[in-house]
């Protein structure tokens, strides 16, 4: 009788460990499934309203990334961290027309960009393949927003025993440009 005790026991613990794998198994990989989907609507959330909102408006441009991760203030994406609104990357592209004929995206570095949303507005129109034209909204998820690569952020699981080695991914969202905070009327900046 207590040797069938025992082995009741071992029998027990083999597949109370194989269910508990399998169970956090199941909720990594949803949880997974979660960070991709919302990544992508977190993308699309802040190119819209970044196409929108005044480019040299650096308060807007926070809130804009802090309403992207479901947020008021800064912080981490609910049940997804790492993710903060830190990791919102916004580049403001020009399109450039190449000698063979074809356009190509290029991002406009801080330096270039237009004074203001008129100046934009005015350049767009003197120039619709400038290089201070600003013609798409680009928004990514990086690892370090401010480097010159954008870096996939790796998933952090939520059980410190496992590492699944798993990138997120950039989920890339590119709008047109649309107000960029232009107002009819505004006049056009120094």
């Amino acid at each position: 009788r207590f040797a069938q005790n025992g082995t009741v026991a071992v029998e027990f613990a083999l597949v109370v460990i194989l269910f508990f794998t399998l169970v956090f198994g199941i909720i990594e990989i949803a949880r997974i499934m979660y960070m991709y989907n919302t990544l992508a609507e977190v993308t699309r959330s802040a190119a819209r309203a970044a196409a929108n909102i005044d480019f040299a408006d650096a308060a807007a441009l926070d809130t804009a990334r802090q309403r992207a991760v479901f947020r008021n203030s800064p912080g981490v994406l609910p049940f997804g961290d790492p993710i903060t609104d830190q990791h919102i990357r916004i580049d403001y592209l020009s399109l450039a027309r190449q000698s063979s004929g074809a356009i190509t995206m290029t991002p406009i570095s801080a330096g270039f960009l237009p004074n203001c949303p008129s100046q934009n507005r005015h350049n767009c129109l003197a120039d619709p393949y400038g290089g201070s034209c600003i013609r798409l909204v680009r928004v990514r998820v990086c690892n370090n927003p401010s480097g010159a690569e954008c870096d996939s952020v790796q998933y952090q699981t939520l059980f410190p025993f496992t590492n699944l080695g798993v990138a997120l991914p950039t989920s890339t969202t590119i709008v047109s440009a649309e107000t960029l905070g232009y107002r009819p009327g505004d006049p056009l900046c120094p």
